[in-house]
């Protein structure tokens, strides 16, 4: 690289590892309280907070580095612009693509490290996230059932007691009721006493512990998911178990923290099944299933495409900011960074409508995401086109 080359990208790496540090811990504080009173209800070390941020801070990457390009760039070539470096670099014969260059060779970097990060260690990130929050929360869970107050924090499980004792393990009139989220089916249970008994280690691997609900003289009333019929069972004593680690499994279930490759293998698993379902006479059941793989199949895909798109925006937002941030000289110019996060808010609210309508699969998902950048490319084409760059 030319010395005024490499001294642009000098110039814009700065102001972008800042700008992409500030829009991350603006990203963290939403999440702060949340893991704040995990730690204080919880007495959780301090280790485990800071490895808990540092996933939290990896998941929020993919938004908070395009927005630094576009800010950075736009900044960097504000102040050049304002301390006639523009004017020097113009006046040794330097033509508008040999200024864009530099910039799109880091945005190219930028975008293949983004790249990378989106195939497997950022969707670990998230899901590392969400079980250690299982984990914690479910560590001192003991300690946060009251009396008299309902407790939620078992996932599909409601639990009621009038009084508590022995710091939340024995309990007095209990009521529970719990839901089957695939089935529907409902289990309400009464008891004049119950105590929460640990059946099993924490399993490190696993990160989920197994409770054992220990009842004694109540009933049982069981609920069909179609309310068609119900039964009741009267009990002296009765175990009813929790397991923690379910949540663990609904989570992985969730796209977002699938690898890409993954993410790709169950796209493809998923159209051929759909193919195959719809080129013949179908029973109930398999209506049933092909309807939940057309509710699915627009998520996955959103997902998979997100994170293709997250790595071009770095290079859009790039060519947009090189186009808004050259000024017209001295004196009187438009407000670069106003013109940017007018164009940021039309982006993401254009972005979100077509996620919304993506997902009742009534437009291709992979026209909803893409959409926007190509939007955000052609202003950037029109200002860029408009730099008086001769005179």
């Amino acid at each position: 690289m030319k010395i005024y080359q490499r001294y642009l990208v000098f110039n814009f790496i700065l102001p972008f590892l800042g700008s992409t540090i500030f829009f991350i811990t603006f990203l963290l504080t939403f999440q702060l309280f949340r893991v704040m009173r995990i730690v204080i209800t919880k007495g959780v070390p301090w280790s485990e907070v800071f490895e808990l941020m540092g996933h939290i801070a990896l998941s929020f990457v993919p938004m908070a580095v395009p927005i630094s390009c576009l800010f950075a760039s736009i900044f960097c070539l504000n102040k050049m612009s304002e301390d006639s470096e523009i004017v020097a670099l113009r006046s040794f014969g330097l033509k508008a693509r040999n200024l864009i260059l530099p910039f799109l060779l880091i945005g190219i970097l930028i975008a293949t490290v983004m790249h990378v990060l989106n195939q497997d260690l950022i969707p670990y990130s998230k899901l590392r996230f969400k079980n250690t929050i299982v984990k914690l929360t479910g560590r001192g869970m003991l300690n946060s059932i009251k009396s008299g107050q309902f407790f939620t924090e078992i996932p599909d499980i409601t639990l009621f007691a009038d009084q508590v004792e022995d710091d939340g393990t024995t309990m007095h009139n209990v009521f529970i009721h719990s839901q089957k989220v695939s089935s529907g089916e409902q289990q309400i249970i009464g008891a004049k006493r119950g105590k929460l008994l640990k059946q099993g280690p924490l399993d490190e691997e696993q990160q989920s512990s197994l409770i054992r609900f220990h009842l004694e003289d109540g009933n049982i009333i069981k609920i069909a998911g179609d309310h068609s019929n119900f039964q009741k069972i009267l009990f002296k004593e009765y175990d009813f178990p929790i397991n923690l680690g379910q949540v663990e499994q609904e989570l992985v279930n969730k796209y977002t923290m699938r690898t890409s490759r993954e993410l790709a293998k169950l796209l493809k698993a998923e159209k051929g099944r759909s193919k195959e379902l719809e080129s013949k006479e179908r029973t109930p059941t398999e209506e049933a299933e092909l309807n939940g793989i057309k509710g699915n199949l627009p998520r996955i895909e959103l997902e998979f495409w997100s994170r293709y798109n997250s790595s071009i925006q770095c290079l859009v937002f790039i060519f947009l900011g090189v186009g808004l941030g050259v000024k017209q000289g001295r004196g009187t110019s438009r407000n670069s960074s106003g013109l940017a996060i007018l164009v940021l808010v039309l982006y993401f609210t254009i972005f979100f409508l077509g996620v919304s309508v993506a997902r009742k699969g009534t437009v291709p998902a992979v026209v909803t995401v893409f959409t926007p950048t190509v939007l955000a490319f052609l202003v950037g084409h029109y200002y860029y086109r408009k730099l008086d760059w001769v005179s």
